[in-house]
């Protein structure tokens, strides 16, 4: 991220994800959904195939004949060629940070976790595991930050749930991901802003455009905020839209600050309308403009004409402000 990004987060306590660009996505099962309740309260997950406990066999990239024999002569009924793999992937391919999800039963829930620690034999006795508990001993203990419903679940991830693999790599889908988890975040040098439409139904195109035009026209307010160098034009800004009942647009441009600012405004024109504000609108309002330099207020014309307007389009197609800004509101009135 460029230094002057990084200044800007600070200056305006922005919770912008900063994305590691090596971050790698998996797909474990959880035997049809029998453990998913057990990983998910246990904080790990963990692949079976326990007759190899020796991690040292799995170290190479491809099998050789030695382990490959003993592996036909465990599970004479499994390809040696996939077990070992499997194996392998789990031990020395995922890495620490990765996310990993997990689905449960016909994954009608997918589960999100980042990867805390390194492969390790966990203890599980017999009389837990007549109990009905997970008896794999390869384990790898898991962070888990998010729960999703498949109706709920981005369209484009429905492919991804398709791998029947104990293990599948699921980098193809990281956007997705990223976008699932994430709806203020920086990666590979571009900033991403998902904002929820929740509108159930067909939208109006009319609507639809006003609200679109509506984030597009804070890009020359993005240019008076102090912190910010930079002269953005319109046409630095792009779009993604999924409006299906409901869905999402997705903001993102290669100048990270544009984003930033765009997030910022939002915050600014919308924050005094919603529930669960303790303050007047007066003094709310007079908060958030403090978080600005007077020059830039000052460039607004018909302040009170423009955030009523910004919220009722948003309104129109019940836009809402992403989980990350909505907390920054919350903390920033809070702090009061």
């Amino acid at each position: 991220m460029e230094a002057q990004s990084r200044e800007f987060i600070q200056k305006y306590n922005l919770p912008v994800v900063e994305i590691d660009d090596d971050r790698n996505y998996w797909l474990v099962r959880t035997k049809a959904g029998a453990y998913f309740d057990e990983f998910f309260i246990g904080n790990y997950i963990a692949i079976g195939w326990d007759e190899f406990t020796d991690f040292s066999k799995f170290k190479e990239k491809r099998k050789n004949d030695t382990i490959a024999k003993e592996i036909e002569v465990a599970y004479p009924e499994e390809q040696p060629g996939r077990i070992y793999g499997q194996i392998h992937r789990f031990l020395y391919e995922m890495q620490i940070g990765d996310v990993v999800m997990i689905p449960s039963e016909s994954s009608t829930l997918i589960r999100f976790g980042v990867i805390q620690s390194g492969p390790k034999i966990r203890e599980v006795s017999e009389t837990k595991i007549d109990e009905g508990a997970c008896p794999y001993v390869k384990a790898r203990t898991v962070e888990w930050i998010k729960t999703v419903n498949r109706l709920d679940l981005d369209p484009y991830l429905f492919r991804m749930m398709q791998s029947h693999q104990t293990i599948s790599n699921a980098n193809d889908y990281a956007h997705f991901i990223d976008r699932t988890l994430h709806s203020f975040f920086i990666k590979n040098g571009k900033a991403y802003l998902v904002l929820p439409v929740e509108k159930e139904g067909d939208i109006p195109a009319y609507d639809l455009v006003n609200f679109v035009n509506s984030i597009v026209d804070l890009v020359p307010m993005v240019n008076k905020i102090a912190g910010i160098e930079e002269e953005y034009d319109k046409k630095d800004l792009d779009l993604k839209l999924n409006v299906q009942s409901p869905g999402f647009t997705e903001f993102f441009s290669n100048a990270p600050n544009l984003i930033l600012g765009i997030g910022l405004l939002i915050v600014f024109l919308t924050g005094s309308k919603f529930k669960g504000v303790s303050k007047s609108n007066e003094e709310h309002e007079a908060h958030f403009k403090g978080l600005f330099e007077d020059k830039l207020l000052e460039q607004i014309d018909d302040y009170e004409k423009l955030k009523n307007s910004h919220i009722e389009t948003l309104a129109k197609v019940k836009a809402d402000l992403p989980p990350e800004l909505k907390n920054l509101l919350e903390e920033k009135i809070r702090e009061d």
